[in-house]
């Protein structure tokens, strides 16, 4: 069906997602819209879905439902929203995420002038509950928070993938993905274990599939920056999560780029990056300039991130590689 339904995957969001309610309830058309709200309820154990419903029954001005996942990851509530949305277009919103008023009519119109994006995203702006640390900025893009091209177009060959943050996506192309088997290698978030790489990974499958990734820069939502993740050790533990995400995504690269990127044995992939490790660590110490320190840590944390996936998936790297060739090739 057409029009846009809006995910709001959460876990314990009951301090969160007021204002983003709030923002959604916000939205301004200048032709008529179909489009719903979803909560997936993520196993959570405050007061999420009770908020949720009192805050838009204040101003239901849409089709609004609560729909439960026991299965804890993000990965998980995301596939269970999917499975609920009405309409073609899904539009995943963080629990954190407030959208600006034109949100859903700039989704649906650039999904209907671009009849081959499989999915679109857009700049994200930071929000802070407390003064921002000094490191923020350099490190922002780890948070989502940005602009994620120089322009608005097509950024398969450039980026090449896109924010979870605010990503939209065609349901016909996930259905697709489900027809062919496709099994994700990522989770992304479990509770509060720092996981990552579903939003990239997704971004990947389209493309395998032929549909082009769009970035549109007047597509704006606020990214809320609570104060207890504005710690250098949660930077730490992000980077982490993306290391272990790369070593999995290698997999889709391999098929992406069968030209220009080479996946060595896992025992080769595993000594450069514990090197890495060992020489960021060190880098960390002597280090005199605190930009280069900052950078040793994050570096230090992605690598051996990189090298503990590496060397789980010693045994499975060749199988996830021919399962994706199986998937791609129908």
């Amino acid at each position: 069906m057409n029009g846009i339904s809006i995910v709001v995957c959460c876990y314990n969001s009951a301090q969160r997602i007021v204002p983003t309610l709030q923002h959604l309830q916000q939205q301004e058309f200048s032709k008529a819209l179909n489009w719903e709200v979803i909560i997936v309820d993520n196993s959570s154990t405050d007061q999420t879905a009770r908020i949720a419903t009192q805050t838009w029954n204040k101003n239901s001005i849409t089709d609004f439902v609560i729909v439960n996942e026991d299965k804890p990851g993000l990965m998980h509530a995301r596939m269970k929203g999917l499975m609920h949305a009405r309409y073609d277009i899904v539009s995943f919103i963080d629990d954190d995420n407030w959208v600006e008023p034109g949100w859903i009519e700039k989704v649906n119109d650039l999904f209907s002038q671009y009849p081959n994006i499989g999915v679109c995203g857009g700049r994200n702006e930071a929000v802070f509950e407390d003064t921002p640390p000094e490191w923020f900025d350099k490190f922002k893009e780890a948070f989502a928070v940005g602009k994620q091209a120089d322009n608005s177009g097509i950024i398969d060959g450039k980026k090449g993938n896109l924010w979870g943050a605010g990503i939209s996506l065609k349901k016909s192309v996930w259905e697709e993905l489900i027809k062919r088997e496709h099994t994700n290698l990522t989770s992304d978030r479990k509770g509060s274990t720092l996981s990552s790489g579903g939003d990239t990974e997704i971004c990947y499958a389209f493309r395998l599939l032929g549909y082009n990734l769009y970035y549109e820069d007047d597509l704006l939502l606020k990214h809320y920056m609570p104060a207890g993740r504005l710690k250098f050790s949660y930077l730490e533990k992000l980077y982490e999560g993306f290391g272990k995400a790369y070593a999995r995504l290698n997999c889709y690269r391999v098929i992406l780029y069968p030209d220009t990127f080479k996946l060595f044995p896992w025992w080769y992939e595993w000594g450069v990056a514990s090197k890495k490790v060992i020489s960021n660590y060190l880098l960390s110490f002597l280090a005199v300039d605190k930009e280069k320190k900052w950078t040793a840590r994050t570096q230090k944390a992605y690598w051996k991130g990189y090298a503990l996936q590496m060397l789980k998936d010693r045994n499975k790297l060749k199988l996830y590689i021919s399962d994706l060739q199986s998937v791609f090739k129908k």
